[in-house]
């Protein structure tokens, strides 16, 4: 049968009341209150009938409830409905029967097996930003001569069709489209190498990037701590660089630019907050950093 509701002795703090509403706990709490306290004038004015004295009406012990036991709130117990088991249920349940839900609600943070916490999505895009910007100002010295025959060609093309525009020719000049895709693809591959060398490096060694260690990230195993082995990074950077390679090729450069967002995106539904990349080499991203690797 379900308790009635009423105050009780708060399961969590013996000190304090707890209101029943019937169902569940409510947040309402009051001090406990001496049974003899409503015998006492201390502190009333003189010729005040003390709380005891006064006739009750239904309803009218406050908070408090009557002092029907030595307990200091309506007992239950003296009314021959006795507690299961001869105790009082921990906050959260039923004095009665059921459990109720605990007052209050914390979202359950995703974490590896052995607890760590995983990293939300935008600290790993940010971190990946970052490590694009370093790479790339590594870069600058090697891609700097392919990078300049590029600018020189496109200039080239875009003075040839201004001059015929002057002219008023209704033919333009041929786009250089041969003449780009030379640099244009050694610049990426440049990249694209320097970048595999810097990720490859840094995770084997500490497990985080430089752009993962400011966002306070690192990537392990997801069923072991610290930094991943080689050939768990060489497979998890496999995978993530491949649509970069893939959107170098013309024709095909489309399919390798799709593979690499839904790549990005695939933690914002995945259960284990994996990417693909990750589900290849059995790694999650991590908040926190991994201890370092000694050899």
């Amino acid at each position: 049968m379900t308790q009635p509701s009423g105050w009780y002795e708060d399961p969590q703090d013996p000190s304090q009341l707890r209101y029943w509403d019937g169902v569940i706990w409510s947040s309402h709490v009051t001090p406990k209150v001496s049974p003899t306290v409503g015998q006492s004038n201390i502190g009333m004015p003189y010729g005040v009938t003390p709380a005891s004295a006064r006739p009750e009406a239904p309803g009218s012990h406050g908070a408090q409830g009557p002092p029907a036991s030595q307990r200091g709130y309506d007992d239950p117990s003296a009314k021959g409905q006795v507690p299961q088991g001869g105790q009082w249920p921990a906050y959260g349940q039923s004095p009665g029967q059921l459990p109720a839900p605990p007052l209050g609600w914390a979202p359950q943070r995703a974490t590896t097996p052995d607890g760590a916490v995983l990293s939300g999505w935008w600290k790993r895009v940010l971190a990946r930003l970052i490590d694009s910007i370093i790479v790339w100002i590594v870069a600058l010295p090697l891609t700097f001569a392919p990078m300049e025959r590029a600018a020189t060609t496109f200039a080239d093309f875009f003075r040839q069709v201004v001059a015929a525009a002057e002219a008023g020719s209704s033919t333009l000049p041929t786009q250089p489209t041969a003449e780009l895709a030379g640099p244009l693809l050694q610049v990426s591959l440049t990249v694209l190498a320097l970048y595999l060398v810097y990720e490859i490096a840094f995770l084997t060694r500490t497990g985080a990037t430089p752009g993962k260690r400011a966002l306070g990230i690192s990537v392990r195993l997801r069923d072991k701590p610290g930094p991943p082995p080689l050939a768990a990074v060489l497979r998890r950077t496999a995978v993530k660089e491949a649509g970069n390679l893939v959107g170098s090729v013309p024709v095909v450069g489309l399919l390798g630019s799709l593979f690499g967002l839904i790549n990005v995106l695939w933690p914002l539904w995945d259960d284990k907050k994996q990417a693909i990349h990750d589900k290849a080499g059995a790694t999650n991203v991590v908040v926190g950093s991994q201890t370092r690797r000694d050899t």
